[in-house]
């Protein structure tokens, strides 16, 4: 379980467990780690969790949050990385995490008829019950790591331009089907290659598709 250890002043003086998820930082009381110094911003940065991996955003902060000291909009966290926001240093620790291949620069999302990778989107609320849920993939794998496709469309193609390496369909009924691709380009799901009429998709699902490796919400 990926961990930070949060310093004020180089003095460690909190150990939190992430959970799955958004979490919030700031200094504004409500916030899951609340970081009381007069230069965090009231909602200063997000780290959202899945599996493994967790990707820390900054919310427009008035400071800016570090990254090894880096200034960063949004980063793919590995063990060992450093946060710096004002006074306050964040440990990254997650021994069990993988080291993600370089291999997703070449891989792109078409939809809708054009070739594009979407930029990462805040969480939505949890679906009120009865409501329909709505399908993301979070990359987790190379230079597009950190980024948060939302699966708005009817249907997804996966894959570099000009071959389909995957398409996903979205149900009216608001599951997602994930399908091959053109002629011999079959999706894997969990490690698995997806049969000819393809698999649905659940909440956590592992893709691997056109050499990239991406996960599946649902919300």
């Amino acid at each position: 379980m990926a961990k930070l250890i949060i310093k004020f002043n180089d003095i460690v003086i909190d150990q939190i467990a992430l959970k799955q998820g958004d979490t919030t930082l700031g200094r504004r009381p409500g916030s899951d780690i609340v970081l009381d110094n007069v230069v965090v911003s009231g909602n200063h940065a997000s780290i959202f969790t899945i599996g493994e991996d967790s990707f820390i955003q900054d919310l427009n902060s008035t400071n800016g949050t570090l990254v090894n000291n880096k200034k960063i909009t949004k980063h793919h966290l590995m063990n060992g990385d450093v946060v710096s926001i004002g006074k306050h240093s964040l440990a990254y620790v997650n021994e069990n995490q993988t080291k993600p291949a370089d291999n997703l620069a070449k891989t792109v999302i078409l939809s809708a008829g054009r070739e594009e990778i979407a930029p990462a989107a805040p969480a939505r609320p949890a679906a009120a019950a009865g409501a329909t849920q709505h399908g993301s993939l979070f990359i987790l794998s190379g230079a597009n790591s950190g980024k948060r496709i939302d699966l708005t469309q009817t249907v997804t193609n996966l894959g570099r331009s000009g071959k389909r390496a995957g398409v996903i369909n979205r149900n009216a009924n608001g599951s997602y089907l994930l399908l091959p691709g053109d002629e011999g380009q079959t999706p894997k799901l969990n490690g698995t290659p997806i049969p000819g009429n393809g698999q649905q998709l659940k909440n956590g699902d592992m893709i691997e598709v056109a050499d990239a490796r991406m996960q599946f919400y649902l919300k």
